[in-house]
């Protein structure tokens, strides 16, 4: 829903006297659209929810709707501290300094700094650590929220294999990878997995052998873009099923389209043994 502007501003006045402890009327410009952008968002929030007792088309109570937008802010951040929580515990960081500085380092940052009241709109971190998929357009507590979910649901995902294959996989990538590797850790892991599936190994290891890429070539042979894209969903599915977890197949299957464009060109310009990691 779009609010005007005057419609607002009684919220965002009441927000204001809070935010200066009513010691002033008047606040900078930035500080205005600052706390507009706050009531907004709460306003989402509340929205986002489908509370209909709150929200009335011809006239919704603002006051209450930001409240109650404002509660669910608040309860979401304890939520995604929770489940950072949760991570931690087992969290394994392979030694790449990207990922240790973004999850074990930037996120208690976040939890200590975020203002559900005054600007629930600043996620505050850059999140230097990719996901295996984009992250979604979102921002706040709601990006950091989807941003841990897909963290937890990648953390489960690696523990299947065993961290010294994974390690040995990222250093055939970048021999200085703990330092140097800026990207996501299962994306090169889940495509040598859908590789060593394709040839019928065990995923005990993740490298695959030069000559493997003959029979991906021919398992692949004769398929467009969209063909490719669903054997490698079908194959996503076989790894990702020890997991049980409905989420996570759905999640990774994302990858699959830019895995089948990428192995495309590796069969078209002959450099599969680029595309995925093989060893003599």
């Amino acid at each position: 829903m779009e609010y005007q502007i005057e419609d607002l501003l009684p919220v965002v006045a009441k927000l204001t006297e809070k935010y200066t402890s009513k010691e002033s009327s008047s606040v900078t410009y930035e500080t205005a659209r600052m706390l507009m952008e706050a009531v907004i968002y709460c306003l989402n929030e509340a929205e986002a929810e489908n509370d209909y007792s709150l929200v009335d088309e011809k006239q919704p109570n603002l006051a209450l709707l930001y409240e109650r937008g404002l509660n669910l802010v608040i309860e979401k951040t304890k939520e995604a501290k929770n489940l950072y929580d949760s991570i931690i515990e087992n969290f394994e960081d392979y030694g790449c300094v990207n990922y240790i500085d973004t999850i074990l380092k930037g996120m208690p940052a976040f939890f200590t700094r975020y203002d559900a009241r005054f600007q629930p709109q600043n996620h505050l971190l850059t999140l230097d650590y990719p996901l295996i998929i984009d992250l979604p357009n979102l921002c706040g507590i709601d990006l950091i929220f989807s941003y841990l979910r897909g963290i937890r649901i990648e953390q489960h995902f690696l523990h299947c294999f065993d961290r010294f294959a994974i390690r040995n996989l990222l250093v055939n990538i970048l021999p200085d990878y703990q330092s140097l590797y800026f990207d996501n850790l299962s994306y090169p892991v889940l495509l040598n997995a859908v590789g060593r599936c394709i040839v019928k190994k065990p995923l005990k290891t993740l490298m695959l052998k030069y000559s493997d890429c003959d029979l991906i070539k021919a398992y692949f042979n004769g398929d467009d873009v969209r063909t490719m894209e669903q054997k490698i969903k079908l194959l996503i599915q076989t790894i990702v099923s020890p997991l049980e977890d409905d989420i996570a197949l759905i999640y990774f299957a994302k990858a699959a389209k830019d895995y089948a464009v990428r192995i495309q060109m590796g069969i078209q310009h002959g450099t599969l043994d680029r595309i995925f990691l093989c060893s003599v």
